[in-house]
């Protein structure tokens, strides 16, 4: 029984600020964004199948295209399945959509396509001693609590939390197959609304190991991060 993988793609990109509603099919160092997911995916060598959640039929036809252009030796069984309304019905078709059951399932957002071999391969480590993993970066910046969620024109009684507890959660993230489904059902069946899968996992009582992403790994929000991205993927390619 080997690994599977979950590319959520089906992102509707709202944020982006240049009018480009797919996000994830820009061009980076002349390469889609999703190809760097699946790229690295393909390359670490983890993965029987991979299932890649879309949005509607025009968008799976473009990344169809992609997948179609690849130039790689080998690349695990890909799966296809429709998104939900929201990520969690997302992964929780994706979940569905396997082949065959997994014993690790690796669930990453193609609009990080930072992640190389190295980290994917750290996760698993961690994941199969401890049964889940996260990649996860520490917060370095000093962070205040305030009372009131309006902070426009007015003062506040500033709360100190300690930063050496704090990390900020990303993907991929890395659960045996049955927990994590176990954790989306209770989710879904309570209509409990979680937008990390960590969350999910936590409703069935079931903790997370935290690999720490010695690489920046952001994720793209706004064209203003497409710089950033394509220095970092310049110095840094996933696949090496």
């Amino acid at each position: 029984m080997g690994d599977g993988g979950i590319l959520l793609a089906g992102g509707a990109g709202r944020r982006m600020d240049n009018g480009a509603k797919e996000k994830i099919l820009l061009p980076i160092n002349g390469k889609p964004v999703f190809q760097y997911s699946l790229e690295a995916f393909s390359a670490s060598g983890l993965f029987d199948e991979i299932v890649i959640v879309y949005r509607e039929d025009l968008q799976k036809n473009a990344l169809e295209k992609v997948t179609e252009s690849m130039d790689m030796d080998e690349m695990p069984d890909l799966n296809w399945v429709q998104g939900g309304k929201e990520r969690m019905h997302s992964v929780w078709n994706g979940l569905q959509k396997f082949e065959a059951q997994p014993e690790l399932v690796f669930i990453h957002d193609c609009a990080r396509p930072a992640i190389g071999n190295k980290l994917l391969i750290q996760l698993a480590t961690a994941a199969r001693k401890h049964g889940a993993a996260s990649a996860a970066h520490r917060i370095a910046d000093t962070i205040k609590r305030v009372a009131a969620e309006e902070t426009y024109d007015q003062t506040h009684q500033l709360e100190d939390i300690q930063r050496k507890y704090l990390w900020g959660m990303e993907t991929p993230q890395v659960f045996r197959y049955s927990e994590i489904c176990k954790g989306y059902k209770i989710a879904m069946d309570k209509q409990i609304q979680v937008t990390d899968d960590t969350a999910a996992l936590s409703l069935a009582g079931q903790k997370v190991s935290l690999v720490e992403s010695r690489l920046p790994n952001p994720k793209l929000t706004t064209s203003r991060d497409l710089p950033f991205l394509e220095f970092l993927l310049m110095e840094n390619p996933p696949c090496e």
